[in-house]
């Protein structure tokens, strides 16, 4: 079972990269996402959670499963 978080971050990145399927290994940059539709994921994340992410996360966890676990932890260590 996924948190809450995570199952956010798959909408979020259903929706801003214009795909219905997403799988877990699935990597943003080979969907199509670059540093303009990342900015896109960060603010809506940021907005819907109040987390601050930096646009690195993506290079370091660039697929929906680690990028979705480290906006989770990220979420949970600033206490929302």
């Amino acid at each position: 079972m996924e948190s809450e978080t995570v199952v956010l971050v798959l909408r979020i990145w259903r929706e801003v990269l214009g795909a219905e399927t997403i799988e877990p290994t699935d990597d943003f940059f080979e969907l199509g996402g670059h540093s303009l539709l990342g900015s896109q994921v960060l603010a809506r994340l940021g907005k819907e959670t109040g987390a601050r992410l930096p646009l690195h996360l993506f290079k370091e966890c660039p697929t929906l499963e680690s990028f979705g676990h480290a906006v989770d932890a990220q979420v949970r260590a600033e206490g929302r």
